[in-house]
């Protein structure tokens, strides 16, 4: 059986510059600020991880802990789950080096590793509640 092309829809004409031309400044200034492709790819699996919406969950309920750590039973229960799926996320969560872990005893505690990742999930929720309101408060100064 031949396999079917899936054309992409073409851009809008407003999407898209009507004449080509090259502005030799911009292309130099890229150039010269290129990211390396290492990079991208570190960023872009940074990015991925954080794509799960049960992964947001698990870190937005770390970021809004009264003591910044959770234990795997207080976040499964908190979130209506099970433990091995929260331990499941939590892995791939440390793996990533999003949070970090401390244990006492038998009892684990997980909490966001360091300011960029609060200020990333942060960021998150205020662009997409931007301009949206909550009884009177804006959306983004709850979780701050």
């Amino acid at each position: 059986m031949a396999a079917k092309s899936v054309a992409s829809p073409a851009p809008a004409v407003d999407e898209v510059c009507q004449e080509r031309s090259i502005h030799v400044e911009h292309v130099a200034e890229i150039r010269r600020n290129v990211l390396p492709g290492s990079d991208a790819l570190r960023i872009a699996t940074l990015f991925s991880v954080l794509s799960d919406p049960t992964r947001l969950q698990v870190m937005h309920a770390l970021l809004s802990a009264p003591t910044g750590e959770l234990c795997v039973c207080d976040l499964a229960t908190g979130l209506g789950r099970d433990d091995t799926t929260i331990s499941h996320q939590l892995r791939v969560l440390r793996q990533q080096k999003v949070v970090a872990m401390r244990k006492v005893g038998r009892i684990v505690y997980y909490r966001l590793v360091d300011e960029h990742i609060r200020q990333l999930l942060r960021m998150g929720i205020d662009h997409i509640y931007e301009g949206q309101s909550l009884g009177g408060n804006v959306i983004s100064e709850v979780v701050q």
